[in-house]
């Protein structure tokens, strides 16, 4: 017997008309459609057909952090073309991989690192005890992968 093995491809996606720290309302469905069209567009056929069990299993609205799950060898379709994707949802978009983990676990070891130094970066913008912890609630929501 073979066990299926998946590939979790952690994404940033960065909309051109807004900026850094900006929430970003992407539905995960959205993404998904956008990502199958794709891959029939540079893949054809078969790019559609070996893609049949991808998701999005995440997204953070504050760190534009996605993770998808697609499955091992296929995988590489989905990071090929990443960098060619230029829409998210209705906005244009440019998309980065940041890292491509065997498991779940690892990509949220990088995740909590990630947003860690974002926390770092970032909160000396913010004024008051007030700000600073919704902000650090608003990145440090992770739900339980």
């Amino acid at each position: 017997m073979v066990r299926v093995k998946h590939r979790y491809i952690l994404v940033q996606i960065r909309c051109n008309d807004r900026a850094e720290g900006e929430p970003v309302a992407i539905k995960s469905f959205e993404i998904y459609k956008y990502l199958m069209n794709e891959l029939q567009r540079y893949y054809g056929e078969f790019g559609s057909a070996s893609m049949l069990y991808i998701k999005v299993i995440y997204f953070n609205e504050k760190t534009h952090l996605c993770i998808i799950q697609a499955m091992h060898g296929p995988h590489r379709f989905i990071t090929s073309i990443l960098p060619l994707l230029k829409v998210a949802g209705s906005e244009p978009a440019r998309y980065r991989t940041l890292y491509v983990g065997a498991t779940l676990q690892q990509c949220h070891k990088f995740i909590v690192k990630y947003q860690q130094r974002y926390i770092n970066k970032t909160i000396g913008d913010y004024r008051g005890e007030m700000q600073k912890r919704k902000m650090i609630e608003d990145v440090n929501k992770i739900k339980h992968l």
